[in-house]
């Protein structure tokens, strides 16, 4: 979870099977990327944040959560939280990711 997470900010890799071929990301203010090889371009073009700290994560069965907080250059502080679902129990693709970040309040 936290290494998918981790990629979906811009931080290492991920071998791009981890995507199912029909896999959808949905990002704040961004429009959904639909497909593994469309997620996988999108990847290459994302800008790591300066920091993160990942205070929790979630797993259950075919879901889980990554959530923490991210300083942007140029931007400050933010929360986040990846919602990852796997297309079945055994967890070795994803199917779904729903990523948010926004200001922290803090």
């Amino acid at each position: 979870m936290t290494e998918i997470a981790l990629a979906l900010m811009g931080v290492g890799d991920v071998d791009h099977g981890v995507f199912s071929e029909t896999a959808s990301w949905d990002q704040t203010a961004t429009p959904c990327v639909l497909g593994r090889d469309a997620i996988t371009a999108h990847l290459l073009n994302k800008v790591p944040p300066q920091s993160i700290s990942i205070d929790q994560v979630v797993c259950h069965g075919k879901a889980g959560t990554v959530s923490g907080r991210l300083t942007r250059d140029g931007i400050g502080t933010m929360v986040f939280c990846h919602v990852i679902r796997f297309t079945d129990s055994s967890c070795r693709q994803v199917g779904q990711a729903v990523s948010f970040e926004h200001r922290d309040a803090a």
